[in-house]
């Protein structure tokens, strides 16, 4: 009989235990296109603290603290972090693309496939000015002024932003359309295997 495989995390919980080999397929054709943001996307990071945004700079023969990195934030477990410096390296090496289970976000929804940009400097720059754009702050202001925020709202997501937005956005689909196509090429060849393998049984 004719095996239907619906969703894609039942697809891949499907190829895992039963086809691992067209698992392996799968995850291969998408990192190509995982890459391809990830290049993209580091290379929309500035090599300097952009929009004049003095005191933000790394410097590797300063260790950061009170003194010269004035802002706090705390942790859920109370513990003090430092605003932290603009350092271009450290921020395009935080951009990864990840092929496994991801966390499930405030609406319970996991992702699969990503590309995430993982340093705090690098969120910063990403984000800043998506919630105040013109910041609540003479200083806060300025510090949102970086450059144009990419990407748009979505059923109560905001997707914008200035390195990963941006890439998703400039590919104009492609790599979307890449990856959905390398998923149902993969259903269509498990289904295939599996209604074989089925009529073989039953024969």
């Amino acid at each position: 009989m004719p095996v239907e495989v619906k969703g894609v995390m039942a697809l891949r919980k499907a190829l895992n235990a039963y086809a691992p080999d067209l698992a392996k397929e799968l995850t291969v054709e998408i990192t190509k296109s995982l890459k391809v943001i990830q290049k993209s996307a580091r290379g929309f990071v500035p090599n300097q603290a952009p929009g004049g945004l003095f005191n933000w700079e790394f410097d590797a023969s300063r260790k950061i603290t009170a003194q010269n990195s004035m802002f706090k934030t705390f942790s859920a477990t109370g513990r003090v972090r430092f605003f932290p410096l603009y350092n271009a390296t450290e921020i395009k090496r935080g951009i990864v693309y990840r092929t496994g289970y991801g966390k499930p976000n405030s609406r319970g929804f996991r992702s699969l496939f990503r590309v995430k940009n993982m340093s705090a400097a690098g969120a910063i720059y990403e984000t800043a000015g998506r919630i105040h754009p013109q910041g609540l702050t003479p200083q806060g202001a300025r510090f949102v002024q970086q450059g144009p925020i990419y990407g748009r709202k979505r059923d109560g997501q905001d997707m914008r932003g200035r390195v990963l937005y941006r890439a998703w956005e400039q590919d104009e689909g492609k790599q979307t359309v890449a990856i959905f196509k390398a998923i149902e090429q993969a259903r269509v060849n498990f289904e295939k295997r599996a209604t074989v393998s089925s009529s073989r049984a039953s024969a």
